[in-house]
């Protein structure tokens, strides 16, 4: 188990893991047209998979677990799995 909190608040977050298994020709995509890069996912990141860069969500697919913590905290939307290529 990991542990991500501030103060006296504490959340408990399972190992990405073991909660969900790559899904062979699955990638991580984020679509840079609704991107604004606020980072409410990298906040939100187990493997520490995303980055910033010039406002831009940018995802690391070798490190990504696609555990999908992060999807539902954009804003916008922009960000899911499917098949195909990273583009």
């Amino acid at each position: 188990m990991e542990t991500k909190g501030v103060g006296v608040y504490l959340e408990i977050i399972p190992s990405p893991h073991r909660l969900m298994a790559k899904r062979a020709g699955h990638v991580f995509k984020v679509d840079a047209d609704l991107c604004f890069g606020c980072g409410a996912c990298v906040a939100l990141c187990p493997p520490d998979a995303l980055d910033i860069v010039e406002q831009i969500a940018i995802v690391d697919e070798q490190t990504c677990t696609h555990c999908e913590h992060c999807i539902p905290a954009c804003p916008v939307f922009a960000l899911s799995i499917g098949l195909g290529t990273n583009d």
